[in-house]
C-alpha cells in the first residue's frame, strides 16, 4: 500500500511540474499585443512642398512631429519634397533611412467672415474656420497602406475687430492633427517590405530630376480631379473644370477620372491608365489662402504628369494672386485665383503647346 502511495505521489508531481511547464511556454509564445505604429520606424513628409508659401505649412509639420513623438511614433523627418516625387521615390527613401513606410499629409483650410450689427455704432465680426487634415501611411512598395481624414472648426470673433484671425487657423489644425494621430497609433496597418539597405549607385539615393513633359500626337491624357476622398473642398469640382477647359484650349485629348486619394495613383498608374485608354495621368492639387482682413486670395497650383508605371515625368507649379479690399464670393475667389496660376503651370508641364 505503502510502494502504491509513494507512485502516486510520485505520478502527481510530474503532472503538475509538466502542466507548469506548459503554462510557461504558453506565456512566453503569446506576448501582449503592440500597437503597429510604436513598432517600427517610419519618414515623416513635411506638410509644406518646394516653392509654397503657405503660413501655415510650418507649423502643421511641427504639430504633427510633437503629437507623434508623444505617441511613441519613431519618425524620421526630411526635407521638404513633392508628396508624389516622395511616393513615386519610396523605396530609396526608405533605404535611406532604414525605415518600413513614409507618412504623408494633406489638408486644407478655409476662414469666411461675418458681419452681425450689435448697435448702430458697433458691429461684431466672426470668422468660421474650417480645416480637413488627411494622414496617409505609404508602404516603400509606393502603396497606400492606410488612410484617415478629420476635421476641425474655429469661431475667433469680437467687437469691431477680432486680432490675429491666422492663428485660429493653426488652432484647428493642430486639434485635426492630434485626432489623425490619436487614430494612427492604435491602428493596425498592413506591412510591406522593409527596405534597409543603400541602393548601390550614388545617384540613384536621389530622386530623379523631372523634365516637362512633352505631348505627343494622338496621346491622351487621365486628369485626376482636385476632389479627394476625406478632403471635400467645394469648390473642387469647379476648380477642376476651369483646368480641363484650359488643357482642351491646347488642343490635348483629355479624359476626367474619378475622385481618388491622389497619392494612391502611383501604385494604381497602370490601372488607370488601362481603364481610360490613357498614356499619361495628370494630377493638380492647390492650396488657396484667402484674407478676409486683406481682401486678397493666393493660389499655389501645382500639376504633376505620371506614367503608366508610376513614374514622375515633369511638373508645372505657379502662383496667383487676386483682389484688394473685400471679399464678397469667397468661392468665386477660390476658383478665380487658381485659374490665374493655371496657365503658367500648364506651360511648364507642356512647353511645347500652345493651344
Amino acid at each position: 500500500m505503502s510502494t502504491l502511495k509513494t507512485l502516486t505521489s510520485a505520478f502527481l508531481l510530474l503532472l503538475a511540474g509538466f502542466s507548469s511547464s506548459t503554462a510557461a511556454l504558453a506565456q512566453t509564445a503569446s506576448p501582449s499585443p503592440t500597437p503597429t505604429a510604436a513598432a517600427k520606424t517610419l519618414v515623416l513628409i513635411p506638410y509644406q512642398e518646394p516653392g509654397s508659401t503657405d503660413p501655415h505649412a510650418l507649423a502643421i509639420s511641427q504639430a504633427l512631429s510633437a503629437e507623434l513623438a508623444a505617441a511613441g511614433v519613431s519618425v524620421t523627418s526630411v526635407a521638404p519634397i513633392g508628396h508624389l516625387d516622395a511616393v513615386a521615390n519610396a523605396s530609396i527613401i526608405c533605404a535611406e533611412n532604414k525605415a518600413s513606410a513614409l507618412l504623408v499629409p494633406e489638408g486644407r483650410y478655409e476662414q469666411t467672415l461675418k458681419r452681425f450689427s450689435v448697435s448702430f455704432f458697433l458691429t461684431m465680426l466672426k470668422y468660421p474656420t474650417h480645416v480637413e487634415f488627411r494622414l496617409d501611411e505609404i508602404g516603400c512598395d509606393r502603396v497606400v497602406r492606410w488612410s484617415t481624414a478629420t476635421t476641425a472648426d474655429q469661431m475667433p470673433s469680437g467687437v469691431d475687430s477680432v486680432g490675429n484671425v491666422g492663428a485660429a487657423i493653426d488652432v484647428a489644425f493642430s486639434s485635426a492633427v492630434q485626432a489623425a494621430v490619436h487614430a494612427f497609433a492604435t491602428a493596425t496597418v498592413t506591412q510591406s517590405p522593409t527596405m534597409t539597405q543603400t541602393p548601390a549607385d550614388p545617384a540613384a539615393s536621389t530622386p530623379t530630376p523631372t523634365v516637362a513633359a512633352t505631348p505627343q500626337a494622338q496621346s491622351t491624357y487621365l486628369l485626376l480631379p482636385f476632389e479627394q476622398p476625406g478632403v471635400a473642398d467645394p469648390r473642387a469640382a469647379d476648380i477642376t473644370h476651369s483646368l480641363l477647359t484650359q488643357l482642351q484650349q491646347r488642343k490635348l485629348n483629355v479624359k476626367v477620372g474619378m475622385p481618388i486619394d491622389h497619392l494612391s495613383a502611383i501604385a494604381d498608374a497602370q490601372q488607370l491608365c488601362t481603364g481610360s485608354g490613357a498614356q499619361t495621368i495628370i494630377i493638380p492639387n492647390v492650396r488657396i489662402e484667402q484674407s478676409s482682413y486683406t481682401g486678397r486670395s493666393h493660389a499655389a497650383l501645382r500639376l504633376t504628369s505620371l506614367s503608366c508605371n508610376g513614374s514622375v515625368l515633369g511638373h508645372g507649379f505657379a502662383q496667383a494672386d487676386m483682389g484688394n479690399g473685400f471679399i464678397n464670393n469667397f468661392g468665386a475667389a477660390a476658383v478665380g485665383v487658381s485659374e490665374r496660376a493655371m496657365g503658367p503651370a500648364i506651360e511648364q508641364l507642356f512647353p511645347n503647346e500652345h493651344g
